[in-house]
């Protein structure tokens, strides 16, 4: 159609809907031809604009002429236009066409009394209250308060049973006065509460909303039988949904011109879907209301018991939905993603069997079932399911990142990608490149994302955000600091600033409410308490609760939930990606970890304060879900009973129940304060920690399997590490230093010490490294790629990494650590001699005794081609060498097999022998037959690198610098350094790496005596002995003197944040441990 046409077409439409009898059929004939047209002109889209306009004039009245019978002819119209103007350009103006759609239902009915007209808001206001009221998680008190701000309290003195439907509910709240929706905020979050209805309960909306006999909306009516009522409310389901949808996409709600302050995305996307399910009770209903559902933060409505959350609820409308309809795709595969979620396994593996049997081309059920698969320990079973999914969906995001996971898990290379200086693996299936496609996808997820929230800060002026600054600060602003605020507002209220869409507007707002609750809480401590760093007095009494200013909940409210790429901060380790990605991916999770959080505690609230210290003892929580039989656990165990008891008060949060292993029953009855908080939902968890007036508190966890980081968002304590559990930034504002040391993290790639060496008075304006910064801290959406680490760095000496193998693993020799430092050096390494000759018989009884033993026992997903090649070269140059690997899945042997066959022929690959993975205590005992442990590059080894240092055994570690940016890829090298030996084993490239591998196995000697015994030496065999006699001193495995270290960080951490150098640029951030014991080394 030309523009001439268009116009043509909409005085048809328009001068149709006034006849008396429009004609219908045309009109969807028209608006159907509209709709597949692949362009429209801007003057076209204006005549439908000009369209929806005119057909709704001023004081209400609706200028279209139907029939309640025709009613949904009429919103069909609307929709379309909508549906036309959304596909041309999205913008914000169709959201009012949607909304226009269900009114026009409304403007079809009699007007009240008054002569005024009813409007969508007032629906929306209605269902809000009738939620309340229909809650039972627990049972809704009399909403009194509520009831009180509406008018006509005579005829609503019934609402809140809704046992009678003499209602005229919807009337009550357009005559309410404007106290009415303050009666419905929640007191906590200072919002229109998230009400979480069962799927009984949502059905009954339209029935108190629309269909009461007294209501006016005989559109809607149930008394109304027949297929128009139907298709009515069908149309007005569907643009409730569209409603919805739009809003999950980013779009705000003021865009729909409601007038609904204090109304959350979250909240309103829920209610619209229950309306929408309400009307039209489908099994796509129930499926996208439980998905809506399963969104949900845990606990995150506040009419839910701690037990209960928004999946709990979502199992009941899947489940109701299949009754509807057993066979609908979405919903068998939603729900099989529930259980799994759940820790139900084999039950969803049936379940996705279910649905792929009678929809063997559902994309997303393919990938759900790889996902359980993959997350069962099965990689090798998930990767057909992957490859499937990818085939008949390119462009699934989720098929490609999980693929690229379990075909490292097995070492399965085929169409990698890059597979380094070998013939890449030839394909034998559509995913080529399934690695660089992941990579791509990732970058590309992130760009996404930057979409979200444009808008939020301009809905209060820069000097309404300034005003909010100088009440943190509490002292006027200088110059310097006033312009680089109003900057950063500017950035994003100033809507023709072209830049503003390449700004994470989201992220500046919860970065800016963290930076607004810790300062305040700062400010709050030093005005009762000064600067008080330890105090003498038993008990202060605890300050009261000052009332907080609304500055935040407003804003947040608007905002939508964070979304976050596909690939999570877990796996960049293992991925070869940059600096950036690996920032970002780390932030957008802590994001939406803040978001979430912050719908269930005001943003607004500042954190209650801890006394000072009582005699110089700090209160110090660590919390981890990995109190249990885990590797954390095995190297951590003695460090709370090892702190100072006269300095440090030491409690633990176990946020997992108890597995019955002797390591949580250990911690369950340790010498601390040990709590079991794995049923509490992280509301009670932070207040509990608040009462224990905890001023430092330590995640063990980051981001890994069940950590609870919402705890940490909430920021309970003053000062918040990371420690241990999580070798990488979490890029979080809740997170304010990461425990490291000077191998693992180099201190320039910090963004403290950035910002603090190239400060200067313009830096805001004329550096880009640092982003959009609020306060000291670098924004990590930077577009730097030469910073990683978000938080402040605290230095330990030696490494960060710390061990219990002195304590807990001493039976292979069963001496004590005093028995053991009086014995003959000559005789502990004789016998260690021929224990470790007796056990490598038994191991691999056909080597030669002078074979050289090259071994890696890392889970096999941490070997990448690079590495695989860089083995086979070493295996090549050392005659008489063997690789050990471990079955790290079973299934990756094959694959690595026939890898090296490829790639080095037969001979090298008859020298590579696997072993299954041994029990903890044994394979601790047999990692001393290596010869050399090869470490691998993109992720090293962790716990396993201790455990092959404790038994003598050398390393080859990296340090790269290609990856010093990686954390987790040089923790082996930092344990190496902690020994004392570190020259010898932590080399700076791939051709050294090599090199010293070759060298040092090259180095072994052996030779016949004449009494016929063999003996081996070289310098090798040097290391070994080295490390081995010097195990008990050095101090990679000397834990009393790691804690000790430990606490001079925390007590220079309380100081800096009682003093106020943590919020301050007057320095760079760093803490520097210094350790005050000499390190001994026996030579002899």
């Amino acid at each position: 159609m030309k523009s001439t046409t268009h116009k043509a077409a909409s005085n048809d439409i328009f001068a149709c809907l006034q006849n008396d009898t429009p004609d219908w059929d045309f009109l969807d004939a028209l608006l159907s031809e509209l709709m597949i047209l692949p362009t429209l002109s801007e003057q076209a889209l204006l005549f439908y604009r000009e369209l929806c306009t005119h057909l709704n004039a001023a004081n209400d009245r609706l200028l279209a002429s139907a029939t309640p019978q025709h009613a949904h002819r009429l919103l069909n119209v609307f929709t379309s236009v909508a549906n036309i103007q959304e596909k041309v350009d999205g913008n914000t103006f169709t959201l009012r066409h949607y909304v226009n759609a269900i009114e026009a239902g409304i403007r079809l009915s009699p007007p009240l009394s008054s002569g005024t007209t009813l409007t969508f808001r007032d629906i929306i206001l209605a269902s809000w209250f009738a939620s309340l009221a229909f809650s039972t998680l627990p049972p809704s008190p009399e909403p009194n308060n509520i009831l009180d701000a509406i008018q006509d309290r005579a005829s609503t003195n019934h609402l809140p049973h809704f046992d009678d439907t003499s209602l005229a509910l919807v009337h009550a709240v357009h005559h309410a006065s404007d106290g009415f929706i303050n009666a419905m905020l929640d007191p906590i979050t200072g919002t229109l509460p998230n009400v979480v209805l069962f799927p009984d309960q949502a059905q009954m909306l339209s029935v108190v909303v629309f269909a009461s006999p007294h209501t006016t909306f005989d559109v809607w009516a149930a008394l109304h039988s027949g297929q128009s009522t139907y298709e009515v409310k069908t149309a007005t389901s569907s643009a409730l949904l569209t409603l919805a949808r739009r809003i999950q996409e980013g779009a705000l709600i003021a865009d729909l011109g409601l007038d609904i302050p204090h109304c959350s995305s979250d909240a309103l996307v829920l209610l619209l879907h229950y309306l929408a399910l309400s009307l039209f009770p489908s099994a796509s209903a129930f499926n996208d209301t439980g998905v809506v559902l399963c969104g949900m933060s845990s606990n995150a409505a506040s009419n839910m018991p701690r037990v209960a959350c928004g999946r709990d609820v979502a199992r009941l409308y899947y489940e109701k939905g299949l009754q509807i309809d057993p066979t609908h795709p979405h919903l068998l595969s939603n729900f099989g993603s529930l259980l799994k979620d759940a820790g139900h396994n084999t039950y969803a593996v049936g379940v996705f069997n279910h649905a792929l049997q009678l929809h063997p081309e559902l994309d997303i059920a393919l990938v759900n079932m790889a996902n359980t698969l993959k997350d069962m320990g099965r990689p090798a079973d998930a990767i057909p399911y992957y490859l499937k999914a990818v085939t008949i969906n390119a462009g699934l995001v989720d098929a490609y990142c999980g693929l690229s996971m379990s075909m490292n898990a097995v070492c399965n290379w085929t169409a990698r990608g890059n597979v380094g200086p070998f013939a890449p693996i030839q394909a034998q299936h559509s995913a080529d490149h399934w690695l660089t496609n992941t990579i791509v996808i990732c970058e590309e997820n992130l760009s996404e994302l930057h979409h979200q929230n444009i808008g939020i800060l301009g809905e209060r002026s820069v000097d309404n955000w300034l005003l909010n600054v100088a009440l943190t600060t509490s002292r006027p602003q200088c110059d310097h600091s006033l312009r680089r605020w109003v900057h950063r507002f500017c950035l994003f209220t100033d809507v023709s600033d072209g830049r503003q869409p390449l700004l994470n507007e989201g992220s500046f707002l919860i970065r800016l409410i963290d930076w607004y609750r810790t300062r305040m809480q700062h400010r709050r401590y030093v005005e009762t308490y000064g600067e008080t760093l330890y105090s003498e007095e038993a008990s202060y009494s605890q300050p009261r609760a000052t009332p907080t200013a609304k500055l935040f909940g407003f804003v947040l409210s608007s905002a939508s939930l964070q979304k976050v790429p596909t690939v999570l901060p877990f796996h960049t380790f293992t991925l070869p990606l940059p600096s950036r990605t690996i920032r970002r991916i780390a932030h957008r999770n802590a994001l939406r970890v803040s978001h979430n959080i912050m719908t269930q505690i005001s943003p607004d609230r500042v954190p209650l304060l801890p006394r000072p210290p009582w005699k110089r003892r700090i209160n110090v929580g660590y919390v981890s879900s990995d109190f249990s039989d885990h590797p954390l656990s095995h190297l951590m165990k003695s460090v709370f009973q090892l702190h100072d008891q006269d300095r440090f008060c030491v409690f633990l949060y176990a946020t997992s129940p108890s597995d019955g292993s002797v390591f949580r029953q250990y911690f369950e009855h340790g010498d601390f304060n040990f709590l079991d908080v794995s049923s509490w939902s992280s509301v009670d968890i932070v207040n509990r920690i608040e009462e224990d007036h905890i001023h430092i508190l330590v995640d063990l966890g980051g981001y890994t399997r069940g950590a609870r980081n919402e705890i940490f968002a909430a920021r309970p304590s003053p000062v918040q590490i990371s420690l241990m559990g999580y070798a990488g930034t979490l890029a979080a504002s809740w997170c304010d230093y990461l425990v490291c040391d000077s191998i693992t993290c180099p201190v320039d790639l910090f963004a403290r010490v950035q910002a603090y060496q190239k400060q200067s008075l313009n830096y805001c304006c004329q550096h880009s490294d640092f982003g959009v910064p609020v306060g000291e801290e670098g924004d990590p959406e930077s577009s730097s790629p030469h910073w990683i680490y978000a938080e402040c760095p605290i230095y330990m000496p030696h490494t960060y990494f710390v061990t219990d193998h002195k304590q807990s693993y001493r039976h292979g020799e069963n001496l004590s650590v005093e028995e053991r430092a009086q014995m003959p050096a000559e005789k502990l390494w004789n016998d260690e001699i021929k224990c470790r000759a007796d056990l490598r018989r038994a191991l691999f009884p056909d080597l030669p005794l002078n074979a050289i033993i090259f071994a890696n026992f890392n889970q096999l997903y941490k070997i990448d081609p690079n590495i695989f090649a860089t083995w086979l070269r070493i295996l090549a140059r050392v005659p008489c060498s063997i690789l050990w690997l471990l079955r790290f899945p079973t299934a990756g042997e094959a694959y690595l097999i026939q890898t090296a066959k490829e790639w080095a022929g037969d001979e090298i690959t008859s020298r590579i022998r696997f072993t299954d993975v041994a029990e903890k205590d044994y394979h601790i005992y047999r990692c001393r037959v290596p010869d050399l442990f090869l470490d691998t590059s993109e992720c090293s080894a962790h716990t396993v690198a201790a455990d092959v240092l404790w038994a003598g055994t050398p390393i080859i570690a990296c340090t790269w610098p290609s990856h010093r940016h990686k954390m987790s890829s040089r923790v082996a090298a930092s344990l190496a350094s902690a020994t004392g030996f570190g020259e010898y084993m932590v080399v700076s490239s791939r051709d050294e790496y090599e090199e010293r591998a070759v060298a040092l196995g090259n180095s072994m000697c052996y030779t016949v005596q004449p009494n016929g015994n063999g003996e081996i030496s070289g310098d090798l065999l040097d290391l070994r002995r080295r490390l081995f006699l010097n195990r008990d001193t050095m101090p990679l495995f000397d834990t009393e003197r790691w804690t000790r270290n430990l606490e001079k960080a925390y007590r220079m951490a309380w100081r800096r944040w009682v003093d106020g150098s943590m919020f301050r640029m007057s320095d760079d951030g760093c803490i520097w441990v210094k350790d005050d014991i000499d390190v001994p080394i026996r030579m002899d």
